[in-house]
């Protein structure tokens, strides 16, 4: 499925508004089309109920609590993501849902955050 453009459709959660308008922009300049970038959870959930994308990149926490909640309905909607996050993956705390996804910490270059990304959206074929 492509968007717009031609490009993986992208939902980005994230609360801190500097890096939302960073990571759009480095995902729309590899050729991704970022249909949406939230800030929280409701916004996410209020979102999906209409929409889809091909991928989402979500932060662990967001304005009104954890990202849990969203990543199980992108779950169920077999909608792949990445978290983009400041903890680590090893971290005792983060619920079990965020491992089902791919990882990468804040901060990463722009050439991570695009290979992470697409590899959630279009995985290598298993040789």
């Amino acid at each position: 499925m492509d968007g717009p453009t031609g490009g993986p459709r992208v939902l980005i959660l994230e609360d801190e508004a500097i890096i939302a308008m960073d990571v759009e922009g480095i995902l729309t300049d590899a050729g991704f089309d970022v249909m949406a970038t939230v800030a929280s959870c409701a916004a996410a959930m209020d979102w999906l109920v209409a929409d889809r994308v091909d991928v989402a990149l979500l932060d662990l926490d967001l304005l009104d609590g954890s990202s849990d909640l969203v990543a199980r309905r992108l779950n169920d909607l077999g909608i792949p993501f990445v978290v983009f996050s400041g903890s680590s993956q090893k971290n005792e705390t983060i619920h079990p849902v965020f491992l089902t996804g791919g990882w990468l910490e804040k901060p990463s270059p722009a050439e991570r955050i695009v290979a992470a990304v697409r590899q959630a959206v279009l995985p290598e074929p298993v040789a």
